[in-house]
């Protein structure tokens, strides 16, 4: 047996026409359109940063600049505190994030291999702590920094984001 169908006499298949809705005008109105709004309005800020800083203060055309220059970049680098602060968020930053993923990774090893007596309550702990709002926790982090004579150091930045960023780190 076969499993072709013989045509029928007289008849021509025809393809299908596509539906109406389908057309790559309406399919350009309803994606393409909307898609290139949301990108121009994600770059605008983008283009004012740079529009702004090669643009002399003379200049009174606020989306076009006629001649371009760096004097607003030699200012903000050599003659503000500005590499000294980038320097300094730079240390912030890379030794909260390290300090945070050791401890987590410690944290989080000790809680998935090593079984002992109070593990599900560590556990329940944890959780817990995510319903404190961090705001509350500032007050007694602030006097145990001036205890320690940390008041107003990069290391106390470190040691108090620390907390608040465990909570999204794997271990936590």
């Amino acid at each position: 047996m076969t499993d072709a169908v013989a045509p029928s006499a007289g008849k021509v298949s025809v393809a299908p026409e596509p539906m109406q809705w389908d057309s790559r005008a309406r399919r350009t109105i309803m994606i393409y359109l909307p898609l290139g709004c949301f990108v121009l309005i994600m770059l605008f800020p983008f283009y004012w940063m740079a529009i702004t800083a090669f643009k002399p203060n003379a200049e009174h055309n606020p989306c076009w600049i006629s001649s371009p220059t760096l004097l607003h970049i030699k200012h903000l680098l050599f003659e503000t505190s500005y590499p000294r602060w980038l320097k300094t968020t730079m240390f912030v930053a890379i030794g909260s994030t390290c300090l945070s993923l050791f401890a987590s990774t410690l944290a989080a090893f000790a809680i998935e291999r090593l079984r002992f007596k109070g593990s599900p309550y560590v556990g329940l702990g944890i959780y817990l702590a995510y319903l404190v709002p961090p705001s509350i926790l500032f007050i007694p982090l602030a006097t145990v920094v001036v205890q320690f004579g940390l008041f107003d150091r990069p290391l106390a930045l470190i040691w108090s984001i620390r907390p608040f960023w465990c909570r999204s780190a794997p271990g936590y």
